[in-house]
């Protein structure tokens, strides 16, 4: 075991040490590349950058690069001025090589360097394979004197120049490796036998002896202060032991004497059980028919009577648990708390009746609810405890999944109304960019683009509204539902808004050639109101109507005053008025628009008002020569709920229902005050 030890702790540091070592001197050759072939590119860049210079000084006075004259000796100049560079070459725009320091580099492909065009002081470099390796390639633009781009400076130094370098450093990497490792190796062996495997070797001897029951020789000190603690600590525990023996061999005698005391106990009990199984047989008579699982405790809350109603709901055979304490079976049963049923129990020994409801565990695992009545039962001297367990785990299992059903349909309405908002106000922000962006490419940078990428931008321009609508609609319900929509009071004329909504939309009602037909009352008041938000409100309504009603159909809008009944008691305002004398007459103004659309549901109808919610399964109907598909966000007739309500008025619906080709057609009636809004009766004014 010695040996294996020291072998593996021998191997552990080869191994640590090599891999360290190797890390390290592998990590410095990688650095050592990238640093050299940097040097190497900023040194490039510095020779093109001179030659930059010059060539751009002819080309101010507005000679053409290709006529002037002894580039191609320049361009050798500088390949021999040093010689880690292979080639310098001149590139037109087009692509073709215009001088080169040496003919057998004019076919190198310059087309994987990059356009030249990035940000000044910027290195442009890649790599070119050609017939001789692969080249590092540096890339410097040529100005002429319009500042246009006029040609292309490469040069580039071949990878062999860099790999020599590096062979260099891994031989030299490599003696270095060797000769440090072997000296750390052989510091880290002597450490090893010295200062570890010697100790651990004096310590196995002394706890060897102490195993054999020698607790009289006490180990030596030793060199290592923690391994020196664990000899005092091993020499303690054999002094400990040894008082421990003495004590053991004392005491075995009083053991002796309790155990046959245990015998005597255990005939006395024996001899209660013979008792009990007599009065055991008058019960069983009697519980056998139970339809409930009974149970008898005797006072020491000891099982003596189970029928075998309890054998079935438990699931565990009589004799596992009768003759035994209760916790037995509290614990076969993995009853939970398990202390405070025993309480209970001695509760009830007191003559309090017990009734609590358990959840347990039958032989097969599987979870059970049980009933637990438990009343004193006295027979001459003695107390019985009679336990009844009822089963209700199905009645349970009824009221459980109600209580989730319930308490997850809450949980889900939070989750989205919390969701409405937080996407809401998420999406607005990188919307925001995407529209900026979009309008800027279609302004200022529209002539750059070909004809197809304009294309592109202007359909994410109208995707982005539109998606920027669906989220101010989303910001708008979120506002609602926490009661913080502001309204910028003021006076609205309502037959005009009537007659802006239509105008706004006519060129939807020309397209589905539909009849708009328009009756208003022009003795109506003006009211207090948002005007944006009432807009906002007949859009909506007018865009289902639109929307659900086949081509050639009719719609009409109408307005009227109206004295309806309201009860003052009522918090709120639902829509439903009474007719009942005593009650405050109020005047509305109503809003009417009526469709020949497809139509709404019953079921339907007291639901389109909720958030999301789409009307049936429609997944599309047809309208004419147009199918328009049905689904949206389902946001519309929710945030013109809202905003009615925020009014204090209402809206609602009525159809005789759904059906694609009858045309019911489908009527919505908006109710708005004619009496002023104000802080005191109203939602928040802006």
């Amino acid at each position: 075991m010695k040996q294996s030890l020291e072998k593996r702790i021998i191997l552990f540091s080869f191994v640590i040490l090599s891999m360290t070592t190797l890390a390290n001197t592998g990590m410095d050759i990688a650095v050592f590349r990238r640093d050299y072939i940097q040097e190497m590119e900023l040194r490039s860049q510095g020779l093109a950058a001179a030659f930059k210079a010059n060539i751009e000084k002819v080309l101010a006075l507005g000679i053409n690069i290709r006529d002037v004259a002894g580039l191609a000796d320049k361009c050798r100049e500088i390949v021999q001025s040093d010689p880690e560079m292979a080639y310098c070459a001149i590139k037109g725009r087009d692509g073709a090589v215009l001088f080169v320091s040496d003919s057998s580099f004019a076919q190198l492909d310059f087309s994987r360097s990059g356009s030249g065009e990035g940000e000044k002081g910027a290195l442009n470099s890649s790599t070119i394979e050609g017939p001789k390796g692969t080249y590092y390639d540096t890339q410097t633009p040529v100005r002429a004197f319009d500042g246009e781009t006029a040609a292309f400076i490469h040069i580039g130094f071949p990878q062999q120049v860099i790999d020599q370098k590096v062979h260099a450093i891994v031989l030299r990497s490599i003696i270095v490796f060797f000769a440090f490792f072997i000296a750390s190796f052989a510091l880290v062996v002597y450490f090893l036998k010295r200062s570890i495997m010697e100790p651990i070797s004096t310590l196995l001897e002394g706890v060897t002896r102490i195993s054999r029951g020698d607790f009289t020789t006490p180990m030596q000190e030793l060199p290592v202060y923690e391994l020196n603690e664990l000899s005092v600590k091993i020499n303690s525990m054999a002094a400990a032991l040894e008082t421990r023996d003495t004590a053991l061999r004392d005491n075995y005698k009083e053991l002796s004497a309790t155990h046959s005391q245990l015998h005597d106990s255990y005939l006395q009990l024996e001899k209660l059980s013979l008792e009990l199984e007599k009065s055991e047989e008058l019960y069983k008579k009697l519980l056998e028919e139970s339809g409930d699982a009974i149970i008898i405790l005797d006072q020491n809350e000891t099982i003596i009577i189970a029928n075998k109603m309890a054998e079935e709901f438990l699931g565990y055979p009589a004799a596992d648990f009768v003759g035994k304490h209760v916790t037995a079976l509290l614990l076969l049963l993995k009853l939970e708390n398990i202390q405070h049923f025993l309480m209970d129990i001695a509760d009830a020994f007191q003559g309090n009746h017990m009734s609590r409801e358990v959840v347990i565990f039958n032989s097969r695992q599987e979870q059970l609810v049980g009933m637990i009545h438990a009343s004193c039962v006295t027979m001459g001297d003695n107390s019985l405890l009679q336990v009844i367990i009822r089963d209700v785990t199905k009645a349970r299992e009824t009221i459980t999944n109600l209580e989730k059903s319930a308490a997850g349909l809450a949980r889900l309405n939070r989750m989205k109304d919390s969701f409405l908002g937080l996407a809401s106000h998420e999406l607005k922000t990188p919307l925001t960019v995407v529209m900026g962006y979009a309008d800027l490419l279609q302004s200022d940078l529209k002539d750059q683009l070909p004809a197809a990428a304009n294309e592109m931008v202007q359909n994410i321009s109208n995707a982005a509204a539109r998606l920027d609508t669906v989220i101010k609609d989303m910001i708008d319900v979120s506002k609602i539902d926490q009661k913080q929509l502001d309204l910028k009071l003021e006076l609205v004329d309502v037959n005009g808004l009537v007659e802006e909504t239509i105008r706004e939309l006519r060129f939807f009602f020309a397209l589905r050639k539909q009849e708009i037909t328009v009756a208003l009352d022009n003795s109506l008041p003006m009211i207090r109101g948002d005007r944006t938000r009432l807009l906002q409100l007949l859009s909506n309504i007018l865009g289902n109507a639109i929307k659900f009603t086949p081509d050639g159909g009719n719609i009409s809008v109408s307005t009227s005053l109206r004295y309806l009944l309201r009860d003052p008691q009522v918090a709120g305002f639902d829509g439903v008025f009474s007719s009942n004398a005593g009650k405050e007459q109020e005047a509305f103004l109503e809003i009417i628009v009526s469709d020949t659309g497809i139509g709404i549901d019953p079921d339907d109808q007291t639901r389109i008002f909720d958030k999301f919610y789409e009307v049936g399964n429609i997944e599309e109907h047809s309208s004419g020569k147009v199918a328009f598909k049905s689904r949206g966000a389902g946001l519309g007739l929710s945030i013109a709920k809202g905003v009615a309500e925020m009014h204090g008025g209402s809206i609602w619906v009525e159809s005789q229902g759904q059906d694609q080709s009858t045309c019911p057609g489908t009527t919505f009636h908006i109710l708005l005050p004619i009496e002023s809004l104000s802080l005191a009766d109203g939602p928040a004014a802006g």
